[in-house]
């Protein structure tokens, strides 16, 4: 009995840190808050932020004022074209003309990048993914008081023209076309809006911005960083599942289980169609050694995705742990099927349970 229970331990050692972020050294300080304004300027945040994650996780933080004078050259160019639109089609236009066609500002995808969406890197490299390109958009319409604002499905946001009844979405993946509501509903799965597709004011899409930030800093192992950055992300745009959930990542990976868990309940009271935080989730209440509520939550994920593999791999290791080796034995049949791989110790003892396998005396 002791063998397997050491066996048990060097495998829960590992098991409960899996998790997964949707995207530390540094003092939490290092993070500037953005002022509680009703509407804190995108620009000057974008800048700062830029500048000090620039230092922080390359080594390069930004010149502002040279990212200023680019920003006040584009303005510049914008201003004639906008002032000779006509009507909300024809300002989208004209950003769209003088950004895209003529500066050649160009859509990258990858999200993990953070030249693509720090202000430096997107000035100079005259590229960003959609998070860049809509703090991009929306800075300049700040300047020239334009109104535009920012939209957020999952993953990913996009910015729309919106004023006295006339709205034109941007979709900058599609080179700025005018997609409407409906296809973003088609194309990321959402049955319905629920916490997305509404329009932004500055403070939320910041904290659209802050949960990248966060994220940038995670991907490099400073969760504490991250913890704080997704905190101030949070009070800027409290209905954001994404920044709750990616803090309770990071909670996660520091082994404050009791917050992590706070955090994912949270994302999934906004979405509770949060696949990854349901089943982080059931890890955090494993961690915590609540290995009931961790089965109930891994389950919960499989009635929504019966082919989440890591969630059944979860539900199998959870039942082990509980020693309730019969069940498990079941689930990690179905876990092996969806490619799931476990330690030769554990499949052992399972061995002794499953379907078919000679009966063994004095088994529980």
């Amino acid at each position: 009995m002791r063998r397997t229970s050491g066996i048990i331990a060097a495998i829960l050692a590992v098991s409960w840190a899996c998790v997964t972020l949707s995207p530390g050294n540094a003092h939490p300080n290092h993070a500037p808050a953005v002022p509680a304004t009703a509407e804190p300027s995108i620009e000057s945040t974008w800048l700062r932020y830029s500048w000090t994650a620039g230092r922080d996780l390359t080594g390069f933080p930004i010149d502002e004022g040279k990212a200023q004078g680019e920003l006040t050259r584009l303005a510049d160019r914008l201003r004639p074209a906008v002032a000779a639109a006509k009507g909300g089609r024809g300002v989208v236009a004209a950003f769209r003309r003088v950004l895209l066609k003529e500066e050649g500002f160009t859509y990258d995808r990858a999200a993990g990048n953070t030249e693509n969406f720090l202000a430096g890197g997107v000035l100079v490299r005259k590229r960003g993914n959609c998070l860049g390109l809509s703090l991009l958009w929306l800075s300049l319409a700040e300047r020239l008081g334009v109104p535009f604002r920012g939209a957020y499905v999952p993953g990913h946001c996009f910015v729309r023209y919106e004023k006295e009844g006339s709205r034109v979405n941007v979709e900058f993946s599609d080179d700025g076309a005018p997609w409407d509501d409906a296809r973003y509903l088609r194309e990321f799965g959402l049955a319905e809006a629920g916490p997305y597709l509404h329009s932004l004011s500055s403070a939320e899409m910041l904290g659209v911005f802050l949960k990248s930030v966060g994220a940038a800093y995670a991907n490099k192992g400073r969760h504490e960083s991250a913890v704080a950055i997704y905190a101030e992300g949070a009070r800027l745009y409290p209905g954001l599942p994404d920044s709750h959930y990616n803090s309770g990542v990071s909670l996660h990976r520091l082994g404050r289980f009791d917050e992590a868990i706070e955090k994912y309940q949270k994302a999934l009271s906004l979405d509770p169609n949060l696949p990854m935080a349901r089943g982080n989730l059931a890890a955090a209440y494993c961690g915590c050694g609540d290995f009931d509520a961790g089965i109930l939550e891994y389950r919960k994920a499989l009635e929504r995705d019966p082919s989440n593999a890591q969630a059944r791999s979860g539900l199998t290791r959870a039942l082990f742990a509980k020693g309730d080796y019969r069940e498990a034995a079941r689930e990690c049949e179905r876990a092996e099927a969806l490619g799931c791989r476990f330690e030769p110790s554990m499949l052992q003892i399972l061995g002794l349970y499953r379907e078919g396998s000679p009966p063994s005396a004095g088994l529980p």
